[in-house]
């Protein structure tokens, strides 16, 4: 509207010109300051809107405390001792923050590796837990905010996940539709982008396939389905015969047993057959440097990487 009115004005004014009209100029300047005021009061009248809608939201019927996990010590050999559940405070929200009512939080290698090394913070209680799906029950207001009051979420605060509630920014969070399940949702930041990842990593490095341990894990069938998009075979390594079979179902093509008796051949035939170059490796030891048992040569020209 406010293009329209100037366009309109535009072209009077250059027919006042044309008609060099002392009283035709008159009108335009004062229908020029009318439009003036017509804009100034809209977009008044917008910025109050925004302040209004920007506002806090919710919070009222919460409680006033909450449960949650912490780490009090790092200690690698005593887990029951070192993570133990107390009451805390609701955490008070900043502009731009949302507060999440926790349905499910995954645990990670990284979160349980939080309670077996000393923090490079150093400060105990240590909340833990990285990422979480649930409800935003409050808005700490803010334009980011807008809308989010009452939806279902997937959300990465990085820490203080294993909680009854937590805060969260609203631009670490994901709106789920209906059809996805806050069970399934509250891992979906750490490990796909992982996966997401490693496959970039090999089409960087023009690797064609890849191995990967530890492919029954929930990384691992992420990696089975999400391969195929990227033009990468991915050489699955598993240790029981159920997790074989579970995987060929997902869709995987290649998959190997490292308890079979056979498995250092077989990988070795696999890495000559595909040109494997790259493999990401989640066990380490013999897995990762001596291509398992009989088949600890399994390089074929050296310029394998793991």
């Amino acid at each position: 509207c406010i293009a329209r009115i100037h366009r309109a004005n535009r072209e009077h004014h250059l027919d006042c010109s044309a008609r060099d009209d002392p009283h035709c100029h008159r009108i335009h300047h004062s229908a020029m300051q009318f439009d003036a005021v017509w804009t100034a009061l809209a977009f008044g009248a917008l910025g109050c809107l925004l302040l209004l809608a920007c506002r806090r939201r919710g919070g009222k019927d919460l409680p006033k405390a909450m449960r949650r996990l912490v780490v009090v010590e790092p200690n690698a050999l005593a887990l029951a001792r070192v993570v133990v559940e107390e009451e805390a405070p609701l955490p008070v929200l900043k502009r731009g923050q949302v507060l999440i009512k926790v349905c499910a939080a995954s645990i990670n290698p990284s979160d349980y590796g939080a309670w077996r090394a000393r923090s490079a913070k150093g400060e105990y209680p240590l909340p833990t837990g990285q990422e979480c799906s649930g409800v935003v029950v409050a808005t700490g207001g803010g334009v980011s905010t807008l809308g989010l009051l009452g939806r279902r979420v997937a959300a990465f605060p990085g820490s203080g996940t294993y909680a009854d509630y937590v805060a969260c920014s609203a631009w670490r969070l994901v709106c789920l539709p209906g059809s996805v399940a806050l069970a399934d949702a509250c891992e979906f930041f750490i490990n796909p982008l992982t996966v997401v990842a490693m496959l970039l990593t090999a089409r960087a490095k023009r690797a064609t396939a890849i191995i990967h341990t530890g492919a029954s894990s929930a990384l691992g069938q992420m990696l089975c389905k999400a391969a195929p998009g990227f033009g990468v075979e991915v050489v699955h390594v598993t240790h029981r015969q159920q997790h074989v079979e579970m995987l060929h179902r997902l869709g995987a093509t290649h998959v190997l047993n490292s308890s079979s008796d056979s498995y250092g051949a077989e990988l070795d035939e696999k890495i000559r057959a595909l040109r494997v170059k790259l493999a990401f490796d989640c066990v380490a030891g013999d897995s990762a440097g001596g291509g398992g048992g009989e088949g600890g040569g399994s390089r074929p020209d050296g310029s394998a990487q793991t």
